[in-house]
């Protein structure tokens, strides 16, 4: 993933990533679209990060049989499904602007080391989003008598993706503020900066 990721901050025009960023970003937004309206048409009793953050083996096991009474268990399934488009977007996205916010500095700097760096960090996130899945096929497997375990580790990935996610957009926000700086500072120097 690292040489990936190596060769596109390395290939990839500014351009190219500021086109990417913005395809990844309205990608992201029809996904999370879609996976919200799945959620809620499974009838989860609880916000889907409740669920996931539980570390309750007890819980889990009475909110799927909740849903295998309502009949929307495989709703919930199906949108374990829809989140692999979801994980694809969202590691498009960070991955693509951390990269694009690094050409705001000069290509031996350490901002912009950094900002690559943190693009290959980022991807921790969706990976750990989609071992997330996998436990919760296999908990789905026997919704109401899996092994609890399981719910230990399910809940142990989604800590991981959450705060790799919280990683990413920190990353973010100080790479932009960051690029904001150097361009002011140019501006105020006169010299033209190249984000793009």
């Amino acid at each position: 993933m690292k040489h990936l990721i190596d060769r596109l901050a390395t290939r990839l025009s500014g351009r190219m990533l500021a086109l990417g960023t913005a395809v990844a970003f309205v990608g992201n937004q029809l996904a999370t679209a879609w996976l919200n309206q799945s959620q809620a048409a499974s009838k989860l009793p609880v916000p889907y990060y409740v669920a996931q953050l539980s570390f309750s083996p007890s819980q889990l096991k009475a909110w799927y049989a909740g849903m295998l009474q309502q009949g929307t268990l495989d709703i919930y399934l199906r949108t374990q499904h829809i989140d692999f488009l979801f994980i694809l977007s969202t590691l498009a996205l960070h991955v693509i602007a951390l990269l694009w916010l690094s050409r705001a500095f000069a290509p031996a700097s350490r901002l912009r080391r950094w900002l690559v760096a943190a693009a290959c960090v980022s991807a921790i996130a969706p990976l750990a989003d989609a071992c997330e899945n996998l436990v919760c096929y296999a908990m789905l497997a026997h919704p109401l008598d899996f092994a609890d375990p399981l719910a230990y580790l399910y809940s142990s990935c989604s800590a991981v993706k959450f705060a790799f996610f919280v990683f990413a957009y920190a990353a973010g926000l100080a790479g932009a503020l960051a690029a904001v700086g150097v361009r002011v500072r140019k501006l105020l120097m006169g010299a033209a900066p190249e984000l793009v």
